[in-house]
């Protein structure tokens, strides 16, 4: 007899194996499920880890800018005319004369001593385009997350009305039975039997389109999940808690985007004011030249070099600063009026959802009382046909009634559910 300890772990590896099934081997899709594939499947994330990729690689090249910048630069030329000396030498020869072809080949190298903080100023902003395209990609990723909501609920009232009318098929085909039995016993004409074979072929022909409808609808589900749902069944949960949770607008990641909008605009703010610093830079030159660039007397080729420091310096812009700032300013005020607009378009929608939500759950009960007076009537009305006081025809208009009593209120259940999770898919709730 095995120990509880080994029952215990043989239940736990039974139960690990269960959780980590792949996808394709099951048949049944929960919403949560169906979000997750979603955005595993979706190349929005890649984005992400492209833009970090793009930033490391800009602040490395902004890490360079403090190492020396080397050039190698040459020139050969031919000029029309060169300076020449009125006077000779005591030879009667030319006193110098500078060669009309020239050539120079020299080597600069600059460092930079004093930039005013520009390079911290771009650092950041590169870090904040890394920032933004995050909260870009998790704004698109909650839109995804609302669209596969929405396909997942259409194509579950769909197959949720399908089931109900296979219920309504299974109590025509026992009619059809019945009605069989009293037509083979003398009690019934054959028009019975055929009403009902009618029925039966409508029902089919309800199903058949709803199968159709659903089946386009879970292609596109498919696509977006990147899995073939075709073939399993969509549950949700239906249980109907008294109201939506009420959820942080500040945890949306739309206010974050704002936020790192904003911050930008902050940061080339900031640059502006560099504008007005100045830049200090050690350079140094050296090279061959004929003639010399630097003294022009010796005109064979001839080394040379220059070594100083280097500033510029923008002291007065004409204004072109302020009014840039002050357009910034204004960018960031716009920026916020967005902030305002969403938050209050946030509120409304949850007043909204919470509202549907109410009013679905709210007609569940309705929904009941009516089909437990209809399942009633039904019942009755099947007495009345055996005993020949009803009509065949008055029966199915009953029992129509009652599998449209049922189909209401399983749109109503589901639409309630879709409220919940559409609301789960807003704030990002599982």
């Amino acid at each position: 007899m095995k120990q509880p300890q080994q029952v215990f772990r043989a239940l736990l590896f039974a139960a690990s194996l269960t959780a980590t099934a792949p996808l394709h081997g099951q048949t049944v899709l929960t919403i949560t499920e169906c979000r997750n594939l979603a955005l595993q499947n979706s190349p929005l994330l890649q984005k992400k880890e492209v833009a970090s990729a793009v930033s490391a690689l800009q602040i490395r090249n902004l890490k360079s800018n403090n190492l020396p910048r080397i050039n190698v630069n040459g020139q050969a030329s031919y000029q029309s005319d060169v300076v020449s000396f009125p006077f000779t030498s005591p030879t009667g020869s030319p006193l110098l004369v500078i060669p009309k072809d020239q050539y120079r080949l020299a080597l600069d190298v600059a460092e930079r001593l004093y930039d005013g903080g520009s390079d911290r100023i771009m650092r950041q902003q590169k870090n904040l385009d890394v920032e933004l395209t995050a909260a870009q990609v998790d704004v698109e990723t909650y839109q995804l997350r609302e669209l596969v909501t929405d396909l997942f609920f259409k194509a579950l009232l769909l197959q949720e009305s399908a089931a109900v009318l296979k219920t309504s098929k299974e109590d025509l085909e026992r009619r059809q039975k019945q009605a069989e039995g009293a037509v083979a016993e003398g009690v019934a004409l054959r028009t019975t039997v055929d009403q009902v074979k009618v029925q039966i072929l409508k029902t089919d022909q309800q199903i058949a389109a709803l199968d159709a409808d659903r089946q386009a609808i879970l292609d596109i589900l498919g696509k977006w999940v990147g899995k073939d749902v075709r073939n399993m069944n969509l549950e949700a949960p239906l249980s109907a808690p008294a109201a939506l949770p009420a959820a942080n607008v500040q945890a949306r990641p739309e206010i974050r985007l704002f936020d790192v909008q904003n911050r930008q605009l902050g940061v080339g703010k900031d640059a502006l004011s560099l504008r007005k610093q100045p830049k200090v830079e050690l350079f140094a030159q050296g090279g061959l030249g004929r003639p010399n660039p630097f003294n022009f007397f010796e005109t064979d080729l001839d080394p040379f070099a220059i070594v100083g420091l280097r500033a510029s310096w923008t002291p007065i812009d004409w204004g072109n600063t302020r009014r840039e700032a002050q357009a910034f300013d204004l960018q960031k005020k716009y920026i916020d009026i967005q902030n305002q607009a969403f938050q209050q378009r946030f509120e409304a929608g949850y007043l909204k959802d919470q509202s549907d939500y109410t009013k679905w759950v709210g007609q569940l009960k309705q929904d009941d009382a009516i089909i437990a007076l209809q399942e009633d009537i039904v019942e009755r009305a099947d007495a009345q046909v055996k005993n020949g006081v009803m009509t065949a025809t008055d029966y199915l208009a009953q029992l129509n009634l009652l599998t449209q009593a049922r189909l209401t209120r399983k749109t109503h259940e589901i639409q309630a559910a879709q409220a919940r999770e559409m609301w789960n898919a807003k704030t990002g709730s599982d």
